[in-house]
């Protein structure tokens, strides 16, 4: 069963990471990858003269951690494996073969010691460290209006475009804006900017987490005069 296992995996399974494949780079998955869920986070209380305590979960969640074994048969091994890591390097986007609509968003990268087993072969370790949600590349499009979320709760780039103080309202709860032709709110970085990158953070008032959108229904407004574009960044909760 396992040899089948790694014949199927490494006949057909792949990943892409920054525009470029483990296939293309002449390299094969020796398993599939193991992803390790992100840890939620709770905050304890307890009262005095009451039994038991009150545990209320947090917004925090940890990152995930997405391991991939590669297996690497080359005439000049070392040379090889240090190109591997060159590619395998940094911050990008890493797609799986077999789920090609989602990308997660790798924040670093970690190398393991190569395992050789023969002059010309090894297998190479590789630790993705990953912002804890599945993107679906959809949610990378730009929406003029947005009304129901069919996936998991997520944090959008809002871009007004207009000229005073308006109204942004999610869900019954809003943030104030002074916006000056263009402003630009991320609700996961939570900050505020212009286009040309000029910060905006005291230009708004409100708290950003009141723009997220849940899953399901949706109500978004913006005062009269003004116009509003959504990219939702929707996905799955990791």
């Amino acid at each position: 069963m396992d040899s089948i296992k790694k014949n199927i995996c490494g006949g057909m399974y792949d990943i892409q990471y920054k525009e470029d494949t483990a296939k293309a780079q002449g390299v094969l998955l020796y398993e599939y990858p193991q992803i390790e869920q992100a840890k939620k986070n709770y905050r304890v209380d307890t009262i005095p003269g009451r039994d038991g305590e009150l545990v209320e979960e947090e917004d925090y969640k940890s990152n995930i951690t997405i391991t991939c074994s590669f297996s690497i048969l080359h005439e000049r091994l070392m040379p090889k494996v240090r190109e591997l890591k060159r590619w395998l390097s940094g911050t990008g986007k890493l797609v799986f073969s077999d789920t090609p609509e989602t990308f997660y968003e790798v924040l670093k990268v970690e190398h393991e010691n190569l395992e050789r087993d023969l002059k010309n072969y090894g297998r190479f370790e590789v630790r993705f460290i990953c912002y804890p949600y599945e993107f679906l590349k959809s949610g990378q499009e730009v929406l003029s209006k947005l009304d129901y979320n069919p996936y998991d709760k997520c944090k959008p780039i809002y871009e007004v475009s207009g000229e005073g103080a308006c109204e942004l309202v999610v869900n019954g709860k809003s943030m104030t804006a002074n916006v000056g032709q263009n402003m630009t709110i991320d609700t996961r970085l939570q900050v505020a900017y212009r286009k040309d990158g000029t910060m905006m953070n005291t230009a708004v008032s409100g708290d950003y987490s009141d723009l997220w959108i849940v899953h399901g229904s949706n109500t978004i407004s913006i005062t009269e005069g003004f116009l509003l574009k959504i990219k939702p960044r929707w996905g799955y909760e990791a």
